[in-house]
């Protein structure tokens, strides 16, 4: 009924010899586990305290040029990891994972035929099977304010009385034009900005400096079919509460209080005119219309 006495000591054997590989595997781990330093079992448990830290959600902050890039990266502290952006810029193979993001955002790491489709390259190469779990987000600013933004930074810069002699001296010999007040060097300057967008290189017409911070934010955040990757966009004037929604969306218990958002306002200094506006409008068609939607 309970087998032959035969059948039940090759069990009990069986199980013997079970029982002593488990003690031997025991001690094994033992062996191992006290041939680690100290400080490395420290490291080793705070690393699984943080992992049980961890957000829900991964965040992924895509900065566009002219929008409050300092002072997001700031906000964003600690839960978006910074790296050498100028000195010894990192390449993504000698990068860790979480520093990704940061280096995407650098105007300074070429992506070859990705360049300025910053989305697209994050999905395909950085986050191939996590971006759609991913928490990913940018700001909009209003693309007139931004272009402005972009002439004083970029090629109106005020430099004191005789610094702006200067300036106005080689931009009139770097464009061979006679440029004699703001309205004409506006003008200028949107000529350079349709020219770096129509050029088939980084470089031209002013290097990729200028190529980059004068780049619409529309074909860095959408795919090939034209449709937004980014979980959400929000206009740049809601930075406070664009952060904090996705604060709460990555489970971070953080919020950034409301007197921060004295940050950020309209600095725009010059008002185009209504041919410069139209020119505006047509470089920079499609970000007008994800402004309008955020």
């Amino acid at each position: 009924m309970f087998g032959s006495s035969s059948s039940r000591s090759s069990q009990g054997s069986d199980m013997l010899e079970r029982r002593t590989r488990e003690t031997a595997d025991a001690r094994i781990r033992v062996v191992l586990f006290n041939k680690v330093s100290p400080t490395n079992r420290l490291l080793a448990n705070r690393e699984i305290l943080e992992e049980r830290k961890m957000p829900q959600k991964q965040l992924f902050w895509l900065h566009i040029t002219k929008s409050a890039g300092t002072t997001t990266r700031s906000l964003l502290q600690p839960h978006y990891v910074l790296v050498d952006r100028v000195k010894k810029p990192k390449t993504f193979i000698q990068a860790a994972p979480e520093e990704y993001n940061d280096i995407l955002n650098n105007y300074r790491f070429f992506l070859g035929e990705y360049q300025f489709r910053r989305c697209q390259f994050a999905k395909k190469y950085l986050y191939p099977n996590a971006w759609d779990g991913i928490f990913s987000f940018a700001f909009s600013r209003e693309p007139t304010d931004r272009c402005v933004s972009m002439f004083y930074f970029l090629f109106w810069k005020s430099l004191g009385r005789f610094g702006n002699i200067r300036r106005t001296l080689n931009q009139s010999i770097t464009s061979k034009k006679l440029i004699l007040n703001t309205s004409y060097a506006f003008d200028v300057f949107l000529d350079y900005a349709h020219q770096a967008r129509v050029s088939d290189s980084i470089y031209k017409p002013l290097g990729n400096h200028f190529t980059a911070h004068t780049a619409p934010m529309w074909g860095d955040i959408t795919d090939a079919n034209g449709d937004i990757m980014l979980t959400r966009v929000f206009r740049l004037e809601n930075l406070i509460a664009g952060i904090n929604f996705a604060f709460e969306e990555c489970g971070i218990t953080e919020k950034i209080d409301d007197n921060h958002s004295e940050l950020i306002r309209n600095r725009r200094k010059y008002v185009p005119n209504q041919h410069q506006q139209k020119k505006i409008e047509e470089i920079y068609s499609r970000d007008f219309d994800i402004y309008e939607k955020s």
